[in-house]
């Protein structure tokens, strides 16, 4: 959708650019954390016994959490751009009916239906934001526990046998759950900081 400059316009570049900036402020130390996690771990991967639970624990998390870190610069990267040249991130995007019939108004000032959209999206996007950190928080102290328990009673592979095969799924799960919370904490401190982008995009 081609659109000539206007107040509307330039309003949605000024959110398109804040809303790419949160995802700089928020994910930016979560990608550090998981370059510092895979860092930390690999020191504890040599220190650990060879052929250990320890081991191999440290060795999986290191992998991961480097995986996972590179994916995440990438985005960064990707976000850098759009904050730098919203307008980039703009062309060729198809938005919603309700948005463009506000773009297409020209004016600053949101439309009424626009307006309740907004209204709409935050009722439920800023408790979810605000819920998601909260879990956050909670598994990832559960996940570390979990983890720092397996590995003291987990020190060769005969004392393995008899840990507890729930206690490692559980570890396994919370683990996983971190990494889906960090995405969604991301995607709804975004939406909840910058909801216009949202709007106009989904109505």
């Amino acid at each position: 959708m081609q659109l000539l400059t206007s107040p509307a316009y330039d309003r949605l570049l000024t959110d398109d650019r804040n809303f790419h900036l949160v995802f700089l402020v928020v994910g930016g130390p979560f990608t550090l954390a998981l370059f510092i996690l895979s860092g930390f771990s690999w020191m504890r991967f040599r220190r650990a016994y060879r052929r250990s639970f320890p081991r191999r624990t440290y060795v999986c998390f290191a992998a991961v959490s480097l995986i996972l870190g590179l994916l995440m610069t990438v985005v960064f990267v990707a976000n850098v751009t759009s904050v730098v040249d919203p307008g980039q991130t703009l062309s060729g995007t198809t938005f919603s009916p309700l948005g463009a019939a506000w773009l297409q108004s020209g004016r600053a000032q949101l439309s009424p239906l626009l307006q309740h959209a907004i209204d709409e999206r935050l009722a439920w996007q800023r408790p979810k934001a605000v819920i998601c950190t909260v879990l956050l928080v909670a598994f990832g102290a559960l996940t570390g526990f979990l983890w720092r328990a397996l590995i003291r009673q987990s020190t060769s592979d005969e004392q393995l046998r008899k840990v507890s095969r729930l206690m490692l799924g559980a570890g396994v799960l919370s683990a996983g759950a971190c990494l889906l919370l960090m995405v969604m904490v991301i995607g709804n401190a975004e939406g909840a900081l910058h909801p216009l982008f949202l709007a106009v995009l989904y109505g």
